[in-house]
């Protein structure tokens, strides 16, 4: 065993054996496993000469070099876009996804021997952030092989799927799986697809127990509870008085105006804005609260995150507090941000970490935290999932104890059910065992019984560009699942032609440990029924 597994725990040391087994994979352990010193010893051990890159965002570029030299102390490492001088002949170039575009024509010049992407979901969209990170794989739309195909990809997420199966097929684009050969297949088979005067809509979710065995083929995921002996996480709604008139006034406000909307004549305009007017009224309605239950944290003694979703309530907050907080949002360059981290982590005299849930919500270590405070509630159950885990991982040893602060009988009531029912779908996917039929019935039945939420959340979506809605189309198929069996680590399985009678084709496990058929529709696809049955044949093993 070499000096660098050496210094790891024993789900990490299964962890680095996955990568390096598959050579392209998606490594989805619990926020706070360790994933970064996993892929950082993965890529030593796969690839031990030639340059390895890595891509994260911007706040977490000098973390990852911190972390590199941990493992190895004599690592040149250039951080792109930071000042001083680069490495002459870097061992490690840390990017942001921010500068891809600009730095391209360089970086593709390199012929990478590995490439890790940290916080894999940024590429859930088509958008040019993506495209340029699949060009950088060697995954193209274009006919023929690319200049370079790093030999390793290893891809880092806690949250493989955000919000729907949808967000999954750009991960699985970037590890060659063949289920990726067409979006069109793969929507059809696990988005629900349908077609409206529009085009294709793909919001849905159809087919999760087979979408749980096609992802076990190239993912890994452990939650901390299966492979660590942490204090428990306490997660609890909390209902607080609302300051002032405002918040109650635009709450009425709103309902009356929804109420009032023609469902055939939709104004996402008009409703984005009346709904943004009703966020912030709570946020600054909810101010005070949070600033007691801060100030209550603080007098017994212990550290506590602060989540907002507007900047108006750092500001506040940090006015109030002084140098006993200190702030990390998207204003912050990474520098900042360490020192800010580096501070909480440190000072005895800091007590306070006052974030932005998206700038704060990923990547960084604040085990020195007790207690996580959200004054906001955010529509993507991910952005919690990610902040409330900043603190509640390794090197923590004491219990933690999230709040969610609810301005009661407001729109907060309506968000924080819809978040736990798609946290529910979420785990539908992401499960080692899937619920049995019971368990996503009710699911089920909480989905349709959200119906004002889920109009309110497809319109706001909708009209940002994301489109939403159909959550509730995870449908019969997925109330007849049965529990599922480990996925074989081999076989091969035979099925007669359906067209050309004494034809086999055959089912195998490829290299990268993704099932794959000799059909044509295979091929064409990426996907068929023998590669379906196969699969399930292999759970019941």
């Amino acid at each position: 065993m070499s000096l660098s597994l050496q210094k790891l725990y024993p789900h990490q040391i299964s962890g680095v054996q996955f990568l390096v087994r598959h050579g392209r994979a998606i490594l989805a352990d619990d926020m706070g496993l360790g994933k970064t010193r996993q892929a950082i010893v993965a890529a030593t051990e796969a690839a031990p000469d030639g340059v390895v890159l890595v891509i994260c965002p911007a706040s977490l570029k000098l973390n990852w070099a911190r972390e590199i030299r941990l493992v190895d102390a004599a690592a040149a490492v250039e951080v792109m876009g930071t000042a001083g001088a680069p490495a002459s002949a870097p061992r490690w170039v840390v990017v942001n996804y921010d500068l891809l575009a600009r730095e391209a024509e360089r970086l593709r010049a390199v012929p990478w021997s590995a490439v890790i992407v940290d916080e894999a979901h940024f590429i859930k969209n088509a958008s040019q952030r993506s495209s340029q990170v699949l060009k950088l794989l060697g995954v193209t739309d274009t006919k023929g092989a690319p200049a370079h195909k790093p030999p390793f990809v290893f891809l880092l997420t806690g949250t493989p799927m955000p919000n729907r199966p949808r967000d999954l097929f750009n991960l699985l684009r970037a590890v060659e799986h063949p289920a990726s050969r067409s979006f069109l297949s793969f929507a059809k088979r696990y988005c629900n697809a349908y077609r409206n005067d529009f085009g294709w809509v793909t919001d849905g979710a159809s087919n999760l127990g087979e979408l749980n065995l096609l992802m076990k083929e190239v993912m890994l995921r452990r939650t901390k509870d299966e492979v660590l002996d942490l204090p428990p996480k306490i997660r609890s709604y909390v209902p607080v008085a609302l300051e002032g008139e405002a918040a109650s006034k635009a709450s009425v406000a709103f309902a009356e105006w929804f109420d009032g909307a023609r469902p055939d004549q939709p104004n996402d305009t008009e409703f984005l804005a009346r709904l943004t007017r009703l966020r912030v009224a709570l946020h600054k309605a909810k101010h005070k609260a949070c600033a007691e239950r801060i100030r209550d944290v603080v007098a017994s003694g212990r550290k506590v995150l602060v989540f907002c979703c507007y900047q108006e309530g750092i500001t506040r907050h940090k006015k109030t507090l002084g140098e006993n907080a200190v702030t990390i949002t998207g204003s912050d360059d990474a520098t900042a941000r360490m020192a800010a981290v580096d501070a909480f982590q440190q000072n005895p005299g800091v007590q306070v970490a006052l974030c932005n849930l998206i700038a704060g919500g990923v990547g960084l270590t604040l085990t020195a935290g007790t207690h996580v405070i959200f004054q906001d509630l955010d529509w993507v159950p991910a952005n919690h999932l990610q902040a409330e885990d900043r603190c509640y991982r390794l090197g923590q040893t004491e219990s933690v104890t999230v709040e969610y602060l609810l301005g009661d009988g407001t729109l907060d009531g309506y968000i924080a059910r819809l978040l736990d029912a798609k946290m529910a779908l979420i785990s539908a996917v992401e499960a080692a065992e899937l619920p049995d039929g019971s368990i996503l019935e009710e699911l089920q039945r909480q989905l349709q019984s959200l119906a004002p939420a889920l109009m309110q959340e497809a319109k706001a979506l909708g009209a940002t560009g994301d489109a939403a809605a159909r959550i509730e189309a995870i449908g019969a198929q997925v109330a007849q699942l049965a529990p599922e069996s480990p996925l074989a680590a081999q076989g091969v399985w035979e099925f007669p032609s359906s067209s050309s009678p004494g034809k086999l084709y055959r089912v195998v496990f490829g290299r990268a440990g993704h099932l794959q058929c000799d059909c044509p529709g295979f091929a064409w696809r990426g996907e068929c029924k023998h590669v379906r049955e196969a699969r399930k044949a292999a759970a019941k093993s």
